[in-house]
């Protein structure tokens, strides 16, 4: 990843309750630096911030050389499965996005085999392809619009560059994992993405990988049905399992099929 810079972007809708902060986690790297925007807590489903409480970062440019780095918006939690819209960033849209949907086989494949194969770990059964889920991510995706769709899915978007490999992607928010409390389960904001990935419950996942916006080079948009993180602590408890092996080596960060 020497000799590039990129944002990357990632949201994470576990409800329809976002919230956002900074703190930090394991870089990737030894120069790579990695942002994170937590949530604040949900109160009885309602988010407890505004809309001047949003953070941003600056758009991909491929022509200023240094090495990535990561901006994330965290996830929330569902309380009771119940919660309230709300508004998460907004960014400039691009006429002419490209989408690979579930009709480019080996997009799903990827996408498929990686989270079940990380999901495997926590013993947490496979999920199935849903094509609704899919072309809900892809028309969602594809307005450039990068923010929540406030939809009934659980929710995580990514993006940014150059790293162009959606599966990068999703392995890199497993690796909260490394923050997780086996002591004392339950949300976090620096776990959540890693902990609606394995969410025992969830059972279909439909994926859409977005290239050519203008304000971010790649964006992949992931839905899973039913959605994770739901409190009370019991429910992570029986939906988060022990992992049975350490995090699995990195992806490539690049494929041509992705461009």
């Amino acid at each position: 990843m020497k000799g590039a810079k990129g944002i990357i972007l990632i949201v994470s809708l576990l409800s329809n309750c976002v919230s956002v902060g900074f703190a930090t986690s394991v870089p990737l790297g030894r120069r790579d630096t990695v942002i994170l925007a937590p949530p604040t807590e949900a109160i009885h489903g309602n988010p407890t911030w505004s809309e001047k409480d949003l953070v941003t970062g600056p758009a991909f440019d491929a022509s200023e050389p240094d090495v990535p780095t990561f901006t994330t918006e965290a996830p929330t939690k569902i309380i009771g499965r119940k919660a309230t819209p709300n508004a998460s960033p907004t960014s400039t849209v691009s006429p002419t996005p490209t989408a690979f949907t579930s009709r480019e086989g080996k997009f799903s494949r990827d996408m498929l085999k990686i989270t079940n194969d990380l999901r495997a770990i926590h013993g947490s059964p496979p999920l199935v392809w849903n094509k609704t889920l899919a072309t809900y991510a892809s028309r969602q995706g594809r307005k450039c619009d990068f923010r929540h769709s406030h939809g009934p899915y659980g929710e995580n978007l990514a993006g940014g560059g150059p790293m162009n490999n959606p599966v990068w992607y999703q392995w890199y928010l497993y690796t909260e994992v490394s923050n997780y409390d086996w002591n004392e389960p339950g949300f976090a904001k620096d776990t959540g993405h890693f902990t609606q990935l394995v969410w025992k419950s969830s059972k279909q996942i439909g994926c859409a990988w977005i290239a050519g916006c203008s304000n971010l080079a790649y964006q992949v948009w992931c839905e899973y049905t039913p959605a994770g993180n739901v409190s009370p602590v019991i429910h992570y408890t029986q939906n988060v399992g022990r992992a049975k092996s350490s995090i699995p080596e990195a992806p490539p960060t690049y494929d041509p099929l992705y461009k």
